[in-house]
């Protein structure tokens, strides 16, 4: 066994003790890793692996999470839909800011906009001799469709445990 130094160093290694020390002050001061990283002159990169290894169970519990577009997606539809309002969602979630599920809700609507035009002006363009009326059953039936794929979809996550939905983004 080693025996530990006074001092923050050892070596080139950090003291368990000064690593517990510096998680422990992160945590008292608010979650500030930056402001603590710059005043003992550590790297971020070393002070988060400390907190991922001796951080509370409340530091864990307090971090902000970053949602995929599924989970997202699953948000923005349980509140479109009625079946919660944002307050209830934000609960729910843990979402700190009401702001964060506007903007998402914004960004589904204008994204939804965007394919309802796009859909419009190639069938448009594609059938001049179809009546609107048609064109937008068509399209309440396509939507209805997605939906209901989407809400078995989300079922049969939640009944297996397995993430059917494909991830975006690089695996980390």
């Amino acid at each position: 066994m080693s025996k530990e130094v006074t001092g923050k160093k050892f070596g080139r290694l950090y003291l368990e003790s000064y690593k517990k020390a510096i998680v422990a002050e992160i945590e008292s001061e608010g979650n500030a890793v930056s402001l603590i990283c710059s005043r003992h002159g550590l790297s971020r990169t070393a002070v988060r692996q400390w907190l991922n290894k001796y951080g509370s169970s409340q530091y864990f519990a307090s971090k902000q999470k970053r949602r995929s577009p599924f989970e997202k997606n699953k948000i923005i539809r349980e509140i479109l839909s009625g079946r919660s309002t944002i307050s209830e969602v934000q609960l729910k979630y843990n979402i700190e800011c009401r702001d964060t599920i506007t903007l998402w809700i914004r960004e589904y609507k204008k994204s939804e906009q965007e394919l309802t035009a796009e859909i419009m002006e190639d069938a448009g363009a594609a059938e001049q001799g179809v009546q609107p009326s048609d064109l937008q059953k068509e399209l309440e039936m396509a939507r209805l469709k997605i939906r209901a794929l989407e809400i078995m979809v989300d079922i049969a996550s939640d009944q297996f445990k397995v993430d059917i939905r494909k991830k975006f983004g690089a695996k980390q």
